[in-house]
C-alpha cells in the first residue's frame, strides 16, 4: 500500500467464525464506493485467541485483500488488549472502531469521510449505528438533530449517553490506551477522549448495522453475575473518580459525583469490602435516598453477600429465563 493511509478501521475479534466474514466484506465494500480513496483506507483485525476458526478465516481473507491487517494473540487478553494493539499499529489519523459482529452500510465510510471534509475542524466525529434510533429520538439533546455539536460536559453530566460509532484522531487514543485488566467498560476512556478532543461533531446518518443480544455479547461481561465482574466495575467506577472527580466539582455536577460514589458503594457491598463501604459512606454523608438508606443497612449488617446472591438471581431470571433483550 503506497497512498497515504487516513482511516484505520479497527476490528476486535474473539471466536466469530460465524460472522467475521460479512464484517469484512462490508468494510472492503465500502472502500470500493469511496470515491476512488479506498486505497486511504486500511482494515486492522486482532484475533483475541480464538479457539475456533476465526483466526484462518481473516488469515485467509488478509492474504488476498492488502488493506486488511491481521494480528493474532496467543490466548485470550480481552477486547481492550485487542483494542491497544490496533491502535499501536494504525497507520491512520483516525481511528474507526467496528465490532466484529456488526457491518458497514455500502456507503459508511463515504458518508464519513464527506462530513470529515466538509467540517474539518473537530477532533472527534460520531455517526449512528442501526438500533440507537429511538434513543436520539428520545435525547432531550439529540432530539430532531441531524447534526449536533456535544461538548464533553454533555457527557460527563449524563445528559447524552448511549452508542455512536466513533471516529477518534489516532494521536489521542494513544495518550488515553484503554486499561486491559478491565476487559470492556470502555466508557470511562470516551470520556477521556471527549475531554481532550472538547467538541464532537455528531451526524445523525447510520453507518453501522449492528447485531444486539448474541448470547456470547461482551457486553453481558457487564452484567454482575459473578466477583470478577463486581471487581472489574469497582476497578472501572475507581478509576471514573480518579480522573474526573474534579471536573465533577469545577462543573458544579453535585448529583452526578454522588451518584458515582454511591455506585462505588453498591460495588463495594456485593464485594464484601466493608472498609472501603464505611469509607464512601463517610464521603456520601447525609445523601438521602431510599438505595442510600438500603445499602447503609447492608453495611451495617454486613449483608453484602447475601445482596449479591439476590442481585444474581435476579439477573439469571431477568435475562435467561425471561430472555429479555438488553437495551
Amino acid at each position: 500500500m503506497n497512498k497515504e493511509i487516513l482511516y484505520s478501521v479497527i476490528t476486535p475479534v474473539y471466536n466469530r467464525e460465524d460472522s467475521i466474514m460479512r464484517c469484512l466484506e462490508s468494510v472492503e465494500h465500502a472502500m470500493a464506493n469511496l470515491n476512488g480513496q479506498g486505497g486511504n483506507v486500511e482494515h486492522i483485525v486482532v484475533d483475541d485467541g480464538s479457539s475456533d476458526h476465526t483466526a484462518q478465516l481473516v488469515e485467509d481473507y488478509a492474504r488476498c485483500h492488502e488493506r486488511v491487517r491481521f494480528f493474532q494473540f496467543g490466548s485470550n487478553r480481552g477486547t481492550n488488549a485487542a483494542r491497544n494493539k490496533a491502535i499501536s499499529e494504525a497507520r491512520g489519523k483516525w481511528c474507526i472502531f467496528l465490532d466484529s459482529d456488526d457491518y458497514f452500510v455500502d456507503e459508511a465510510l463515504q458518508t464519513i469521510s464527506d462530513t470529515m471534509q466538509s467540517q474539518p475542524e473537530y477532533r472527534h466525529y460520531m455517526f449512528a449505528p442501526d438500533d440507537m434510533q429511538p434513543y436520539y429520538q428520545s435525547n432531550a439533546i439529540l432530539q430532531g438533530a441531524q447534526q449536533k455539536v456535544l461538548l464533553y460536559p454533555d457527557f460527563l453530566n449524563g445528559y447524552v449517553g448511549g452508542d455512536f460509532i466513533h471516529v477518534c484522531n489516532t494521536e489521542i487514543l494513544r495518550r488515553h490506551l484503554f486499561d486491559e485488566k478491565l476487559r470492556i467498560h470502555e466508557g470511562v476512556f470516551f470520556l477521556m477522549f471527549f475531554r481532550e478532543a472538547r467538541q464532537m461533531l455528531f451526524t445523525n446518518k447510520v453507518v453501522t448495522i449492528r447485531e444486539r443480544n448474541r448470547a456470547d455479547s461482551v457486553t453481558r461481561e457487564s452484567f454482575r453475575t459473578s466477583l470478577a465482574v463486581i471487581n472489574r466495575t469497582i476497578i472501572a467506577n475507581e478509576l471514573r473518580l480518579r480522573e474526573f472527580e474534579a471536573d465533577y466539582v469545577r462543573l458544579g455536577m453535585a448529583r452526578q459525583l454522588r451518584n458515582l460514589r454511591l455506585s462505588l458503594l453498591d460495588n463495594y457491598l456485593l464485594a464484601g469490602r466493608y472498609k472501603d463501604a464505611n469509607g464512601m459512606i463517610r464521603l456520601l454523608g447525609a445523601a438521602r435516598t431510599s438505595k442510600y438508606r438500603v445499602l447503609k443497612i447492608i453495611c451495617a449488617f454486613r449483608m453484602g453477600w447475601l445482596y449479591r446472591h439476590m442481585l444474581m438471581l435476579l439477573l439469571f431470571v431477568k435475562y435467561k429465563v425471561m430472555k429479555k433483550r438488553i437495551d
